[in-house]
Formats: C-alpha cells, structure tokens, sequence
C-alpha cells in the first residue's frame, strides 16, 4: 500500500508541475503546486484503496459464509432424509 500511495504522489507531482510548466508559471509556485498536488493525490488514493480492500475483505466474507449456509443446508437436507427415511421403515 505504502509503494501506491507513493507512486500516487509522484504521478500528482509530476502532472502539476509539467502543467505548470506548460502554462508558463514560475518556478516556485510550480514546485509549491506540485508539492500539494502529490499529498493530495496520495491521500485521496490512501481514502480509495481502503474503500477497496473494505469491499473486497466484505465481499470474501460474505461468499464464505455464502458457502457455509449452502453445506449446512446440505447437512440438514441429508440428516432429515435419514430420518425420515428410518421412520418409514420402523414397525408397524
């Protein structure tokens, strides 16, 4: 995670200050730019990446127990079988 909120930083650093570049800014306000550019730019992708990894550690969770459900109602479904099926041939 630390190595993509880098590469986030750089990537807002260097897009504003070649902006900057192109439009012809001064020196110091470009780095000044680009410096905000990249903690902003990291930040945000931090807030993204979290939201992501959330969804994904939900989304497992809940096919896990997804799986869960359907054995136990696996299990179920047999040992009423075999119940009933021991009832049928009881004595009569």
């Amino acid at each position: 995670m630390r190595l993509i909120v880098v590469i986030a930083g750089a990537l807002g650093f260097i897009t504003v200050l070649l902006g900057s570049i192109a439009w012809r800014r001064p020196p110091d306000v470009s780095l000044v730019n680009g410096i905000l550019a990249s903690f902003v730019a990291a930040i945000l992708l931090r807030w993204w990446m979290r939201i992501w990894i959330t969804g994904l550690e939900q989304s497992s969770r809940q096919e896990e127990l997804s799986i869960k459900l359907d054995q136990y109602e696996g299990e179920i479904d047999s040992r009423a079988s075999v119940t009933i099926s021991s009832e049928s041939t009881g004595p009569t």
